[in-house]
């Protein structure tokens, strides 16, 4: 009875190691389960923010880029999820699918960005500010720079885009204002004129002339100068 006590004590102890062991390995395979899905989670997350971005690219722009490979990669992964818990090859393969995708697509968006948006600012001539008047010419100054600051930057983003877009149009809104055909002599004018010192004996009824006819004669004032 007491070897029988002593053998049920020993199978019973070997259960339980036994029920550890298993315990400890099911616990093993949720944690590597667990650290695959923030693994895909991150690049799916990477990849979607570039799909968006693309997306956005398109509706402003009309550059339209391939984003199938985003469908194509999540899908796979989906495909190998059916019969239970991915493999941890079907983790990687998913993941590296959305990393590549990811990093093809933040290239082609790069480079089409830099391409619509410098073609953009080539249309603009700055020349054309000085015939503004001082508000709209600092205005105009501004919505340029930030136009040529968000072209070039080196992450392209849904945030750059649209503020590209949004400066650009405020930009050609002010410069409808602006002639689009005025001549060099009036921009030598404006800039001599603005240099300060100028009396009215220096102006030719031409100079005057040319001003009072692209209607810049109202931002210039003539004052008496002291003795």
């Amino acid at each position: 009875m007491s070897s029988a006590t002593v053998l049920e004590k020993a199978e019973e102890l070997q259960n339980i190691a036994r029920s550890i062991s298993e315990g400890q390995k099911e616990r093993a395979d949720q944690e590597r389960v667990l650290r695959r899905i923030d693994e895909v989670r991150t690049a799916l997350q990477g990849a979607k923010v570039q799909q968006q971005t693309a997306i956005l690219l398109a509706n402003r722009t009309g550059v339209a880029l391939d984003t199938s490979g985003f469908d194509a990669a999540r899908s796979k992964l989906e495909s190998k999820s059916r019969g239970g818990l991915p493999s941890d090859r079907a983790f990687l393969d998913a993941k590296r699918a959305l990393e590549a995708f990811t990093s093809e697509l933040s290239t082609s968006i790069k480079q089409s960005w830099k391409e619509w948006a410098s073609a953009r600012i080539q249309e603009v001539a700055p020349a054309q500010f000085v015939t503004l008047g001082p508000d709209e010419r600092l205005e105009a100054t501004h919505l340029y720079e930030s136009m040529k600051a968000n072209a070039s930057r080196p992450k392209v983003d849904s945030a750059s885009i649209v503020t590209f877009c949004s400066s650009r149009d405020a930009l050609l809104e002010i410069l409808e204002s602006a002639p689009d055909d005025a001549p060099e002599d009036l921009l030598e004018l404006i800039h001599r004129l603005e240099a300060g010192g100028v009396t009215l004996r220096e102006l030719s009824d031409a100079d005057i002339a040319l001003l009072r006819k692209y209607e810049q004669d109202i931002w210039f004032t003539v004052t008496r100068k002291a003795d």
